[in-house]
């Protein structure tokens, strides 16, 4: 294990068993984890705070994985690259994934924490840290900046 850099997760899943399995493992691996319960609920986590990662569900009543993606880019454009989506089978139709595949990973369940692992690894390794993940100014102060 490399430098003892603290990486900041948003783990967002609408299934509690599922997302603090994650999320435990996750922590385990040296992570700071926030956890959501829904997309709504992890785009406001984002709107607080930056994250390194955000790991999501696809498949989550009223707001999903690609919702989730879709609004915290334009939200947040540092965190193009910076997403895994979680997916059960069925898939939804290529055509809405195609855009979120050119920058972003995806797993299928059932899933393997390794795999997960690899997946963060490789999304922390490929991802410049210009945000500084949690150290980043809050959007608050960035509105008073304005005369």
């Amino acid at each position: 294990m490399a430098s003892s850099v603290m990486y900041s997760v948003l783990m967002v899943d609408d299934n509690a068993a599922m997302r603090e399995a994650l999320a435990r493992s996750l922590t385990r691996r040296g992570c700071r984890v926030t956890t959501a319960a829904s997309g709504v609920e992890g785009l406001q986590a984002l709107k607080e705070r930056s994250f390194d990662i955000v790991i999501t569900d696809l498949n989550m009543p009223e707001r999903g994985g690609l919702w989730l993606w879709r609004q915290a880019i334009v939200q947040r454009p540092e965190l193009r690259g910076r997403f895994v989506l979680i997916a059960s089978e069925p898939l939804p139709e290529p055509r809405s994934l195609s855009l979120f595949m050119e920058t972003e990973r995806f797993i299928l369940k059932p899933l393997s924490l390794d795999t997960l692992w690899r997946l963060v690894e490789e999304v922390l390794e490929s991802a410049p840290r210009s945000s500084r993940g949690s150290r980043a100014e809050p959007p608050e102060s960035a509105a008073r900046g304005t005369p």
